[in-house]
């Protein structure tokens, strides 16, 4: 497909930038891209419909590396972030807590969700399809002692401020971008976001720690399990970045 040139650039990342157009939001991948992996997270995208996690539909356009997407009209906890920091107050101190505390409740709110019947591929399968020699063993064998005591739910595994966006309306916020979500116990998203938090801002990792985690110890979760998925986290991680 071709735009018409009123097309705007709204969002970019490593592998594809985002437009607005004509109402929709349209997410164009480089042409390197494997367009299997593109399917791969239209697929998602249906399963985590079906779950009701996000209503956000994706639709097919006459380019394999285009996706159409349902506009969403809001911000980026980041973005909300980002301006409380530059105001400096202590009011705007609360505020930043506040958006901690929807990242803690968008967490429950996943691993809420009823898994039964869906397509999510399961973390254990995907690391043993990608990984390779003692990292394949380290980390099959963390998901697998782990998931052997604790129950398995839908993970996001990228659940940070950049994918969470309050919508304008006031009504809520919307948990975006599912290509990462995979089964498996949720300590493994807490982890996983724990990792992020530790590789791009020490200060957001502590407020982490103070706000979110809270919510994973009342779960019943130990120190030392929440430290072995950090690990299995950590080297899953390091694949993505090879």
């Amino acid at each position: 497909m071709t735009f018409d040139g009123t097309e705007k650039i709204i969002g970019c990342g490593a592998q594809a930038k985002v437009f607005l157009y004509q109402n929709f939001a349209y997410k164009v991948y480089n042409p390197s891209y494997p367009a299997e992996w593109i399917l791969f997270e239209k697929n998602q995208q249906q399963e985590v419909n079906k779950a009701g996690l996000c209503p956000i539909k994706y639709y097919d356009t006459d380019d394999s590396h285009i996706i159409k997407m349902d506009l969403v009209k809001g911000d980026t906890l980041e973005v909300k972030i980002n301006e409380c920091m530059k105001a400096n107050s202590a009011e705007k101190e609360s505020e930043i807590i506040n958006y901690y505390k929807i990242l803690a409740e968008a967490n429950k709110f996943v691993h809420s969700a009823n898994k039964d019947g869906l397509k999510i591929p399961r973390l254990y399968d995907f690391a043993a399809q990608v990984l390779i020699g003692q990292d394949k063993e380290k980390v099959l064998s963390i998901i697998e002692e782990l998931s052997g005591r604790m129950k398995e739910c839908i993970n996001h595994l990228d659940l940070h401020f950049l994918n969470i966006m309050l919508l304008h309306d006031g009504s809520g916020y919307r948990i975006i971008d599912w290509m990462n979500a995979r089964i498996a116990p949720a300590v493994f998203d807490y982890a996983r976001t724990f990792v992020i938090l530790d590789e791009f801002s020490k200060a957001a990792l502590e407020a982490y720690k103070q706000v979110v985690l809270p919510d994973l110890w009342a779960s019943g979760v130990s120190k030392d399990d929440f430290s072995s998925a950090i690990k299995a986290c950590t080297i899953l991680r390091q694949w993505e970045k090879t």
